[in-house]
């Protein structure tokens, strides 16, 4: 029910921001979703971009993906105005954000503003547990091309966002098994078909983590146990130094 929308089709993403939203394919994604989930429970719910859309239905009928090619948190937000009158429910939301944002510029500011906000918003609507995905690196050759992914370095920034958030928030970030998808600081060539999204069998991998989240009683981990890889603290720690 989620169209897979790569990268590559939108026109010339500018880093003054998403506006995503405001393309007709964007509107009539929601408006699909819009359809189904109108006073609806779900065991989970996974928020994402098109590395998550991509799983499409596959994680079961009791969980329903809102993922859509192109999002970020900006556009995360104006999805959540769109569909949270809709009084659906979710036990719990995966959300698994800000690869897009690497790409697109988004300020350190803004992101953190917006994944706040949108954690507050599922909190609002009775959602128990919230699980933050930490954010996809390309691979290395892809991430020199800025249409189809933000830098390596930027996406190190913000995932240490991300661990800020889930630590102020008190969410846990479930970095473990995505890891398998990667080759230290980049996405593994063997596991996708443009640098940037997930074939088959990297598809695989990615579901059976989103499923073992889901399918989980509880959450297996809380912030203060998240520890940072190595080479993104010291990464960080040199962009602190040259600013």
């Amino acid at each position: 029910f989620c169209a897979y929308i790569p990268f590559r089709v939108l026109a010339n993403p500018q880093p003054a921001g998403d506006t995503v939203s405001s393309a007709l394919w964007w509107q009539v994604a929601v408006y699909n979703q819009v359809q189904q989930i109108q006073d609806q429970h779900y065991q989970g719910c996974v928020w994402g971009d098109s590395i998550s859309s991509a799983l499409g239905a596959s994680l079961g009928e009791q969980n329903f993906n809102f993922a859509i090619g192109g999002m970020s948190s900006v556009s995360l937000l104006e999805q959540l105005k769109l569909v949270v009158p809709l009084q659906f429910t979710c036990e719990k939301s995966i959300i698994a954000i800000g690869t897009n944002d690497a790409m697109y510029g988004i300020s350190d500011e803004q992101f953190v503003s917006n994944l706040k906000e949108a954690i507050a918003i599922m909190r609002s609507t009775g959602t128990k547990q919230i699980i933050l995905i930490p954010s996809f690196y390309s691979t290395v050759a892809a991430s020199y091309n800025p249409q189809s992914a933000g830098t390596i370095a930027r996406v190190d920034e913000i995932n240490v966002l991300i661990n800020q958030v889930a630590n102020s928030e008190k969410v846990p970030v479930e970095y473990r098994g995505i890891q398998a998808l990667f080759k230290e600081q980049a996405l593994n060539e063997d596991l996708t078909i443009d640098g940037v999204h997930l074939n088959a069998k990297g598809l695989d991998i990615y579901r059976k983590v989103l499923l073992n989240i889901l399918n989980s009683p509880s959450e297996t981990r809380t912030p203060s146990d998240q520890k940072l890889n190595p080479t993104l603290i010291n990464r960080m720690l040199g962009f602190a130094i040259a600013q």
